[in-house]
C-alpha cells in the first residue's frame, strides 16, 4: 500500500489558492502526498510565482483543468493518477464553493474534506440559508427583505443582514449571483464532507465552533508559523526589495498599506487616499497593483512622489508575511481579507479596515467590534471616505496603546494554538491520522 495521496482543488481566487497550498504544503511534512489541482486561469500563475520557491514547486504536483464546473474531467484527472501512480487519490480536499468536486469523490468512493478559507462564522451562516428564508429574514435568492441585526445562535455576535457573505455592495448583477451561488455550493459541501476544516481558531470564534462541533479549526494556517518561509500559492512575484527599505525604518514607524488581490479605487478616492498619506507625515509602504486604478500613471495627485519622497516606497505585491513580522511596521490599512487578518494578527499589528465585499464586512465587525484589534471609516454623504477621516482615525489608532495591546495579546493566543499541544495544533494531527487510516 502506498502514500496517503490527497488530490486539493480550489477555486482560482488569490485568497482561496493561498491556505489551500499552505495547508497542503503542511501535509506533505507529514508524510502526505499531494496533488494540487488549479483552473488554467491561476495555474501558470501560481507556477510562475512559485519557481524561486523550491518548496512549493518540487513537492507539490501541479495540475491544470479548464475553468468552471469540470467534474468529468477530475474524474479523469483522478482516474489516470490511479492508474499510473502507486499512491493512488485517497480524499480530496477541496474550498467549499467547489461542491462539484466533493460529489465527483463521492461517486467514486473517495473520502472528502473542505477547507473553509474564510471565518468559519461563514460557514454556520451559509447552514442557515433555509431558516433565513423560513423566517423571511431572505428571499428565496438570497437578498435580505429588509436591513436587520440578527444572531444565528444566543452566544454568536450579532450580524447585520446587509453584511451576509453573499450581499454585493456593486450593482453587478453577475456579482450578486455568484456571491450567492458559491454560498449554496458551500452548504452542499458541507453535507457532502466527511471532514471540515476551518482556517480559524477557537481564540477567534468561539461560538461559531460551539454552534457548530463538526468544524474543526486548524489555524491561522501561515508559512511563518509552520516553517516553510515562503508564501504559498501567490499568483503575482514579490517585490522584495521592500524589506531593505523597512530595514532602514525606526520600529513601528511604518504605515502598511494592501488592498489584497482584486480591490480596486476610482481616481476620486486614490487620489484622497493618497493625500491622507501624504498629511499623516508618517513613512508607508503602499502596494498599488498595475489594475488598482484606471490609468495608473495619471492617478497620483500632482507632484505627490516628489513632496513625500524617501518617507513613501510603492511597489506592485509586496511579501506580506514577512512585512508583517518586521518590527518597522505599525499598523496595517486592509480590506479584510481572511487571509490579510490572520496575517496581522499572528504578528500582533493593529488594523485600520476599508471592507469592500462579501466576508470582509463581517471580518471589520470582528476586527473592530469583538477582537477590538482595529478601527473603521465612515464616508461622506458621497460615499467617499475622506483624507481627513482617514488621516483622525490613524492618529486615533496609533494614539492609544489599547489597540496594540489587544493586537499582541491575540497574537500570543494565536501561536499557543497553532503550537505543539495546541487545539488547532491537535485538530490538524487528527486531520493527519485520520487520512492514514
Amino acid at each position: 500500500m502506498g502514500k496517503p495521496h490527497v488530490l486539493s482543488i480550489t477555486v482560482p481566487a488569490l485568497g482561496h489558492v493561498i491556505p489551500l497550498m499552505e495547508l497542503s504544503l503542511y501535509l506533505i511534512k507529514h508524510g502526505i502526498k499531494i496533488t494540487f489541482v488549479n483552473a488554467e486561469s491561476a495555474h501558470n500563475l501560481v507556477v510562475n510565482a512559485s519557481a524561486t520557491k523550491g518548496d512549493i514547486a518540487n513537492s507539490i504536483g501541479l495540475v491544470s483543468i479548464p475553468d468552471g464546473d469540470q467534474p468529468e474531467i477530475l474524474k479523469e484527472v483522478i482516474g489516470k493518477i490511479n492508474a499510473s501512480d502507486r499512491d493512488k487519490i485517497t480524499c480530496v480536499l477541496a474550498d467549499p464553493g467547489i461542491s462539484w468536486a466533493m460529489e465527483a469523490a463521492e461517486e467514486m468512493g473517495i473520502r472528502r474534506a473542505i477547507l473553509c478559507p474564510f471565518a468559519a462564522t461563514g460557514l454556520v451562516l451559509m447552514s442557515c440559508i433555509p431558516k433565513l428564508i423560513e423566517d423571511g429574514i431572505i428571499g428565496e435568492d438570497g437578498t435580505p427583505t429588509k436591513k436587520q441585526t440578527i444572531q444565528l445562535s444566543p452566544t454568536m455576535p450579532a450580524m447585520e443582514t446587509s453584511h451576509f457573505l453573499w450581499v454585493s455592495r456593486t450593482d453587478s448583477e453577475f456579482a450578486k449571483f455568484w456571491l450567492y451561488e458559491y454560498a449554496l455550493r458551500c452548504k452542499r459541501s458541507m453535507s457532502l464532507a466527511n471532514k471540515m476544516l476551518s482556517n480559524s481558531t477557537y481564540v477567534l470564534e468561539p461560538a461559531a465552533f460551539k454552534t457548530n462541533g463538526e468544524i474543526l479549526p486548524i489555524g491561522p494556517l501561515l508559512a511563518a508559523s509552520h516553517g516553510t518561509g515562503n508564501l504559498a500559492g501567490n499568483f503575482w512575484t514579490e517585490d522584495s526589495s521592500c524589506l531593505k527599505w523597512l530595514d532602514q525604518q525606526a520600529t513601528q514607524s511604518v504605515i502598511y498599506v494592501a488592498f489584497g488581490s482584486a480591490t480596486t479605487f476610482d481616481q476620486t478616492q486614490f487620489k484622497e487616499f493618497a493625500m491622507a498619506l501624504e498629511l499623516c507625515n508618517r513613512p508607508f509602504l503602499w502596494v498599488v497593483r498595475p489594475d488598482f486604478v484606471e490609468k495608473l500613471s495619471d492617478a497620483y495627485p500632482e507632484g505627490f512622489q516628489e513632496r513625500v519622497g524617501a518617507r513613501g516606497l510603492i511597489i506592485s505585491w509586496a511579501p506580506q508575511q514577512k512585512v508583517l513580522e518586521h518590527p518597522s511596521i505599525a499598523c496595517f490599512f486592509t480590506h479584510c481579507g481572511w487571509n490579510s487578518a490572520m496575517e496581522a494578527l499572528i504578528n500582533g499589528v493593529p488594523l485600520l479596515c476599508w471592507p469592500f465585499l462579501s466576508e470582509q464586512m463581517h471580518n471589520h465587525d470582528y476586527i473592530c467590534n469583538v477582537w477590538r484589534v482595529g478601527l473603521g471609516f465612515n464616508r461622506d454623504e458621497g460615499g467617499l471616505i475622506a483624507r481627513e477621516e482617514i488621516k483622525n482615525k490613524l492618529e486615533e489608532l496609533l494614539g492609544s496603546e489599547k489597540y496594540k495591546a489587544n493586537a499582541l495579546d491575540l497574537k500570543e493566543k494565536l501561536w499557543s494554538s497553532i503550537k505543539e499541544g495546541g487545539s488547532s495544533y491537535n485538530n490538524f494531527m487528527n486531520f493527519v491520522e485520520w487520512l492514514k487510516e
